[in-house]
């Protein structure tokens, strides 16, 4: 069965818990099966990487690891980091800001 989670790839978010807690990113994926997002520039992790062609390097590279999804709070424009509503707008269900009921 597929999840329905409150955040999407693209949208903002605010990390609010952990090491990079107040950092904010734009979300690269959701891992839906494993509850977890990936977000830009945010839980930045040392990656030994194979080297594969010629060309390329290997060595330790630097990678944006997965936070758990409770762990990030999606940013609303005006009130900063939010909890997230739904809300019928004729026949379309749409995401709303629970703090200011803006559309997200």
């Amino acid at each position: 069965m597929n999840k329905k989670f409150k955040i999407r790839k693209d949208d903002t978010v605010e990390v609010i818990a952990g090491k990079d807690k107040g950092k904010r990113g734009k979300v690269l994926r959701v891992l839906s099966d494993k509850d977890r997002v990936i977000v830009e520039g945010v839980n930045i992790v040392k990656k030994a990487m194979k080297k594969r062609t010629q060309q390329d390097r290997g060595g330790i590279a630097e990678v944006e690891a997965s936070l758990h999804i409770s762990n990030v709070a999606l940013v609303c424009k005006k009130c900063g980091p939010t909890r997230v509503g739904y809300k019928l707008d004729g026949d379309k269900k749409v995401r709303v800001c629970r703090k200011c009921g803006e559309t997200l």
